[in-house]
């Protein structure tokens, strides 16, 4: 918070930092979906960040106030398990960004943490990641959705999936085996996604490899998706700069971009904001 402090007056409700955890989540389904749509529903609120990942929230995506969000549109920062929430903005027709939490947001270079405000701030176009690592070429545009594999992959088969044709699907884990990897690739495959969208872009795949004790011989996390996604007929690259590791790179979700793996870029052709 300090990091955005000097541009950004933050509301929140100290109590609830040091209230007993309910088991696995920050609190009670009723008491997080509350404090959500209070955010949505101020007037005074422009724009809500995501304190930090976790597990939960799909819990909560049906009672979003949706209709509340259209009214008052404002952006959503978050990632992780917070993937479904970005969904339900999209959905929605309001963008939002796949970027760093609070509580990852001191860690990040100042780059990944300017690259926040210049979307929320500037409707300018640009470069969202350069030096994208080709896998399969081409050149696409279409809007950009996807997020956390394991939790994207929990959307399959409930309306809060965003529009996958002519997608470009981003997508980043952290803390998966690569056989589990392989699992979650070959579900997206045989669910139909690779073959809507128009380009995948892998960002960063962290602590997924075998642990010293795990399975001998094993292809690693990375090794994985290569083995997976080299063979589609659709455009592919990788990238380190976002996820779950040492950067974080925010990316506008539901915003038009273009891929342009001949270059190693992915730009938007839009802006968050107007």
């Amino acid at each position: 918070m300090a990091a955005l402090g000097s541009r950004y007056r933050f509301q929140y409700d100290p109590n609830r930092l040091y209230e007993v955890e309910e088991g696995f989540l920050a609190g009670t389904d009723e008491a997080r979906l509350q404090e959500l749509n209070a955010a949505i529903t101020d007037p005074k609120c422009r724009a809500i960040f995501m304190a930090r990942g976790g597990y939960g929230i799909a819990r909560l995506l049906p009672f979003v106030d949706r209709q509340a969000l259209q009214r008052d549109p404002k952006p959503l920062l978050g990632f992780s398990d917070g993937t479904g929430l970005l969904a339900t903005w999209v959905q929605a027709g309001v963008a939002s960004i796949h970027g760093p939490v609070i509580t990852q947001m001191g860690r990040l270079p100042v780059d990944d943490r300017e690259a926040v405000t210049r979307l929320l701030e500037d409707p300018t176009p640009g470069v969202l990641l350069s030096g994208l690592e080709d896998l399969v070429p081409g050149r696409v545009a279409g809007p950009l959705v996807g997020g956390n594999l394991e939790v994207f992959s929990r959307l399959l088969g409930t309306p809060f999936l965003p529009e996958l044709d002519g997608a470009i699907l981003f997508l980043e884990e952290v803390g998966e085996r690569p056989y589990r990897v392989d699992r979650l690739l070959t579900h997206l495959d045989l669910a139909g996604v690779f073959s809507r969208i128009a380009a995948v872009v892998i960002g960063e795949l962290t602590n997924c490899d075998e642990p010293a004790d795990g399975i001998e011989g094993s292809p690693t996390g990375r090794e994985v998706v290569l083995e997976r996604l080299s063979r589609l007929a659709i455009p592919v690259v990788c990238s380190e700069q976002f996820g779950h590791g040492s950067r974080n790179v925010p990316l506008p979700y539901g915003v038009m971009v273009e891929l342009d793996t001949r270059h190693g870029i992915l730009h938007s052709l839009e802006g968050l904001v107007t």
